[in-house]
């Protein structure tokens, strides 16, 4: 499931600023970071109203309706050591297909001042060709517009049009745009935690116009005698970002009519955040150690009273790898030996729910 990095917001003016956060460059991923995140493709109109609504101080809580019809992690990737990296791209973010094992990438150029992503070969443009998908230091307000244009010249066969005696290759012109504002601050409740978040919106339009030209005098003209005409299609991203958080905590995308699609939200990643299971209210902390291991993990979590713990283990796809298993816990400091020597060299996480218990943390297997 391929990932695109766009980044958005609205303006609302009279607003306290005191207490909202500021994103700047170091807030962002850098190379070696992993993110395992879930997508909804079926979002009610309550709720979409719910993720649009900008302003200060909101919250925003998608707990007990976020589906998740897919999971996918995004890593990230130093440039230099990708293979196939365009000019000028100084960081990776890429995804690997869980059917055919392809790296699906998306390039970017991140510095000081602001994100890059670079527009492809095959997405109306040629690599090298950038647009700016966020600004920093950002905080409530931050605006700006980003732009570029571009032509390609095919041959009308190539096109799929039928050789023509008239014409003998089309001209596409394009230009892609951004318009993004950040238009609110304020909390953010997933299942990875509740986070202080910033949120913007980017407004990105793409408009085409087609010329042909003529094989007589070698000009280029209008291409509505062939039914093709000029283009143009807008579209909006909400996206909310927390400090050190790396990556997009959310992602939602709206279609050209302005209905809310789909959305895409992290339940873990290599920067702390965990969140496998949909978060109730934590009553313990627990931790598993050696970590790394290789053969047994003991984990450890203090308990008020008597009661039956159920543990399940997950690898960072989010799929349980071992039976479910259910314990007894005392009152007090209890530890669980754990064999996990089935298990292959990775990062995998653990949950334990029980009467007054709801906890979880990660272990590393060498």
């Amino acid at each position: 499931m391929k990932k695109t990095l766009l980044i958005t917001a609205f303006l609302l003016s009279l607003l306290n600023v005191n207490a909202q956060i500021t994103i700047n460059r170091s807030d962002i991923a850098v190379a070696g970071d992993w993110f395992f995140t879930a997508n909804d493709t079926l979002i009610s109109a309550s709720n979409a109203t719910l993720l649009k609504a900008g302003g200060a101080n909101k919250t925003w809580d998608i707990t007990g309706w976020a589906n998740k019809h897919f999971k996918d992690t995004t890593y990230y990737s130093d440039a230099s050591k990708f293979p196939d990296a365009p000019a000028g791209c100084n960081l990776v973010s890429y995804t690997i297909d869980q059917v055919s094992g392809d790296t699906l990438p998306s390039f970017m150029n991140i510095s000081n001042t602001e994100l890059k992503a670079m527009i492809e070969m095959g997405e109306l443009g040629i690599p090298g060709n950038q647009l700016k998908v966020f600004q920093f230091p950002s905080t409530m307000g931050t605006n700006f517009k980003d732009s570029f244009t571009g032509v390609m010249t095919l041959r009308i066969e190539d096109f799929g049009i039928p050789t023509n005696p008239l014409f003998d290759s089309i001209r596409i012109n394009y230009g892609i745009h951004i318009n993004s504002i950040i238009d609110g601050w304020g909390k953010l409740k997933m299942a990875a935690g509740l986070f202080d978040v910033l949120r913007q919106k980017s407004i990105h339009a793409v408009n085409i116009t087609f010329k042909l030209r003529s094989k007589i005098t070698g000009t280029y003209m209008d291409a509505s005698s062939l039914g093709l005409s000029n283009m143009q299609e807008t579209a909006a991203t909400y996206t909310w970002l927390g400090k050190n958080t790396g990556h997009f905590l959310l992602e939602a995308n709206e279609d050209t009519m302005g209905v809310l699609v789909d959305m895409t939200y992290t339940l873990a990643s290599s920067k702390g955040l965990s969140g496998v299971r949909e978060q109730k209210a934590m009553t313990s902390s627990t931790k598993a150690y050696p970590n790394p291991a290789s053969e047994m993990i003991t984990i450890e979590t203090q308990v008020k009273q008597n009661t039956m713990v159920s543990l399940k283990v997950y690898d960072i796809l989010g799929n349980e790898v071992m039976p479910e298993t259910t314990v007894n816990f005392k009152p007090g400091m209890n530890q669980l030996p754990v064999d996990i020597g089935q298990l292959k060299p990775g990062i995998y996480f653990y949950t334990l729910n029980g009467n007054g218990i709801n906890t979880s943390s990660k272990f590393v297997i060498k």
